[in-house]
């Protein structure tokens, strides 16, 4: 006989560990982080385990709880995958393609595009899931990555693009400095996005290594607004608030629009992106199309340089 399980408190267990943090739980399960909350603390009572080391504001999962959140997540596949059968669907018929990228990437250079994928595989549901730092992109179970450093995980590595960072602006701004490019990179509000420290690239530029870089002194470096993400870096940009380091991948759309400018020369090293993916996966054909795919879209991009 089973065990009668909590299923919606494991259900909130997973998708908290998943996103690691209850908010982002919350809104994948359309609940309230409270009622999220009330779940895990239901699912330590009942397992008699504490499953989160909870730190201020930040979560971590428990050894026993980590060692132990990959088997649950595949389980509750498995029961969604057994449902749509049950539905009649046409899931056996149909592929699932699970696509990890940072948060930017996927906003700004995969969702414009994804349209033409579904156009040419519907039969390939993809899964896309967003991270902000290496650790969380590691530990998720992909068939597809696409990561902007060399990871040392035992997968197929192969070369996507290699991103231009240069200076960007609403054109409003570079009108403020009569649109001198010098003027602008010494005077106009500095826009800064604070990158997580996972041993990314350490030749990736911040304005004092582009500034020097083109013989350009200001004292106010560290002054300017801050953001974590460049998502809202790009969006404080097109809002006029200042300048920022744009990476070609994700200011593409709001140069064609004419939301931002370039305001100067790009920086003379690019940072290159590359496509992870697993040696051995029942999901082969799906990879390797949908990488054609991805492929194909960075040749065709006047703003994206293949490598």
């Amino acid at each position: 006989m089973r065990k009668r399980v909590p299923l919606n408190a494991i259900r909130a267990f997973e998708a908290t560990a998943r996103n690691q943090s209850v908010a982002k739980a919350a809104d994948e399960l359309c609940v309230t982080p409270t009622a999220v909350s009330h779940q895990i603390r239901q699912l330590e009572e009942f397992l008699q385990v504490r499953l989160f080391i909870r730190k201020n504001s930040r979560i971590e999962l428990t050894t026993e709880a980590r060692n132990n959140v990959h088997q649950i997540g595949r389980a509750l596949d498995l029961i969604n995958e057994a449902i749509a059968a049950l539905e009649g669907s046409d899931y056996d018929e149909r592929r699932r393609l699970n696509v990890a990228a940072s948060t930017s990437v996927a906003s700004f250079f995969l969702m414009p595009r994804l349209y033409d994928f579904t156009l040419r595989a519907p039969d390939i549901d993809l899964n896309i899931r967003t991270f902000l730092s290496r650790k969380e992109a590691e530990e998720q179970e992909m068939d597809i990555r696409i990561l902007n450093w060399q990871s040392q995980m035992e997968c197929q590595v192969e070369p996507l693009v290699e991103e231009e960072v240069v200076p960007v602006c609403a054109p409003a701004v570079a009108a403020r400095f009569g649109n001198d490019p010098r003027e602008i990179l010494k005077n106009a509000p500095l826009l800064h996005v604070d990158r997580a420290n996972d041993g990314l690239d350490s030749t990736y530029p911040d304005w004092a290594r582009y500034l020097a870089e083109y013989g350009i002194s200001r004292s106010d470096l560290s002054h300017g607004a801050r953001f974590n993400q460049a998502g809202t870096s790009i969006e404080a940009a097109c809002a006029g608030v200042g300048v920022i380091l744009g990476r070609s991948l994700l200011i593409e759309d709001a140069l064609q629009k004419g939301r931002l400018v370039r305001v100067s020369e790009p920086y003379p090293i690019r940072s290159p992106y590359f496509l992870q993916s697993p040696w051995k996966s029942t999901n082969k054909e799906s990879i390797q199309r949908f990488k054609d795919w991805i492929l194909e879209k960075v040749r065709s991009n006047g703003l994206v340089h293949a490598i």
